[in-house]
């Protein structure tokens, strides 16, 4: 399990040391043909509150994948007493109609019966073995976009191959730069780290900006894959990056370009139909279900999500 993705992990208070098994490795890709790339044969299990399994979520739906990969998610409260796992209900008569597991370890311990760790979303499950095979929404995100093509029900080639360097490229700097700054900055060890990382924060929010003055999306006219990594943390600044991660030097709607083009997303089903407001705000304040006993667990007042279709 790789610390990219562990913003959908744990409460950033209850950080601790990952005790996953090391014989339990969730890299298995399509790039290297570990996995197989065949229809019907994985569940994709995600979260609409994570910013690093909606990605893969909006892939599948892009690509129209959705007949060949099946999807199915987490709810986005920690049920009480189970701090490292996530769950598909109230209890566990509550199951994933295809895995037909009512937590997502199940599937971990499919894979590997001593799995005492945290499991993660996104996580990938081979549906002919019950078994978690991948948890590394980086390579999910790309792998399904550049090795599934032969099963997409769409035309959209969100990772061309006669630019696949400048996506790889751009790519990297969000992911750099924005997707992976708030969850340092809850680990910040100082001032100095904190003001570093902010800054890197919203100088990338700044030239993307001014990119979007001039073309549509971050690679010239084409939707590819880094707009959907910008997109997912966008969402999220607002409604939780300016006020838990103290990214409050500016709003999203401060930058008129970013703010438009993050509107244009929005109404595309895809982007629309995974992005769950309420999920976001319960998994990243009130967290579990148990009753919110202290500030940090309260969801700010007055956060507007109506704004979002009021496109220009």
């Amino acid at each position: 399990m790789t610390e990219n993705n562990a913003a959908c992990e744990w409460h950033p208070e209850q950080s601790q040391k990952e005790t996953t098994p090391a014989t339990l490795d969730l890299t298995a890709s399509f790039a290297t043909r570990e996995l197989p790339v065949e229809p019907n044969r994985y569940r994709l299990i995600w979260g609409k509150f994570c910013p690093w399994a909606t990605p893969v979520a909006i892939v599948l739906r892009l690509l129209g994948l959705e007949q060949a990969v099946s999807d199915g998610t987490v709810q986005a409260l920690r049920r009480t007493g189970l701090p490292t796992d996530w769950v598909y209900g109230a209890d566990d008569s509550v199951k994933d109609p295809v895995l037909g597991t009512a937590r997502l370890s199940e599937s971990y311990q499919q894979a590997a019966p001593e799995f005492n760790g945290r499991a993660s979303v996104p996580t990938l499950v081979d549906v002919t073995t019950g078994k978690a095979v991948n948890n590394q929404s980086n390579d999910l995100l790309d792998e399904f976009a550049r090795y599934w093509r032969q099963y997409q029900t769409t035309e959209l080639d969100l990772y061309p191959e006669e630019r696949a360097n400048e996506v790889a490229a751009i790519n990297q700097i969000i992911l750099t730069d924005v997707t992976e700054v708030p969850g340092q900055i809850l680990v910040a060890q100082s001032q100095a780290e904190y003001d570093e990382l902010a800054q890197r924060f919203f100088n990338r929010l700044e030239w993307a900006d001014h990119l979007l003055a001039t073309q549509p999306y971050l690679v010239g006219e084409t939707l590819t894959v880094p707009d959907i990594r910008l997109f997912v943390s966008l969402v999220r600044f607002d409604i939780v990056y300016y006020y838990q991660n103290k990214l409050s030097a500016h709003r999203l709607v401060d930058y008129p370009n970013l703010w438009a083009y993050a509107k244009r997303l929005y109404q595309i089903p895809a982007f629309k139909e995974t992005t769950d407001f309420t999920a976001i705000k319960q998994h990243f304040y009130q967290v579990s279900e148990a009753p919110v006993t202290s500030f940090d667990r309260v969801v700010p007042f007055g956060i507007d999500e109506a704004k979002w279709d009021q496109v220009d």
